[in-house]
């Protein structure tokens, strides 16, 4: 396993054109809200990316993969796992997948994939994804700022959490400047 800089895995990511992503178990806004980013900001780069229909989604998330999902990986897929610690975090029906990256915030996670983006100074992955996206050039629009200001306002307790940082405002702020229903976003949670 190695871990990669933001600048390696936007080339990584730059350099293949189908995507299969995937959520952990019980996901939460976090996973869901990343992962919704991240396939959205592939698409709006000319990518293939779809998410892996987690069986565990509930009805207060389910609006964040809306158009985004699909049954199963294909061949060819580049797998990536967003917002999972461990191979133990995954759904049954996601185990026996072949993951080509994995992009987590936990800094005590145990890696399950050759290569990774692992940053636990991050207060949410939403944080990283947003990030890596920026680097690669795509732009936020509201769905993007929709999904991640509920990655980042989840996993910061609505920035109550003493893992909130100044980049997590300025995520938050980039959010709400273009376009995000930051209030009803928070309401939801």
């Amino acid at each position: 396993m190695k871990n990669l800089t933001r600048s390696e895995t936007a080339q990584i990511l730059l350099s293949h054109d189908n995507y299969a992503i995937v959520t952990h178990r019980r996901p939460d806004g976090d996973t869901l809200g990343s992962s919704a980013l991240l396939c959205m900001g592939l698409r709006q780069l000319g990518k293939n990316a779809h998410i892996l229909k987690n069986p565990e989604i509930t009805p207060k998330y389910a609006f964040l993969h809306h158009g985004l999902t699909k049954e199963k990986a294909e061949e060819g897929d580049f797998v990536v796992s967003v917002d999972v610690a461990s191979e133990g975090m995954l759904p049954d029906c996601f185990k026996l997948l072949a993951f080509d990256l994995r992009i987590d915030h936990h800094g005590n996670a145990t890696s399950f994939t050759p290569v990774e983006l692992v940053e636990p100074g991050a207060a949410a992955c939403g944080e990283i994804v947003y990030g890596l996206l920026t680097q690669m050039g795509a732009e936020l629009d509201i769905p993007m700022a929709n999904a991640l200001y509920t990655a980042i306002s989840t996993d910061t307790g609505c920035f109550r959490y003493a893992n909130t940082t100044g980049d997590t405002f300025a995520v938050a702020a980039a959010c709400a400047k273009a376009g995000a229903e930051v209030f009803q976003i928070n309401q939801a949670l």
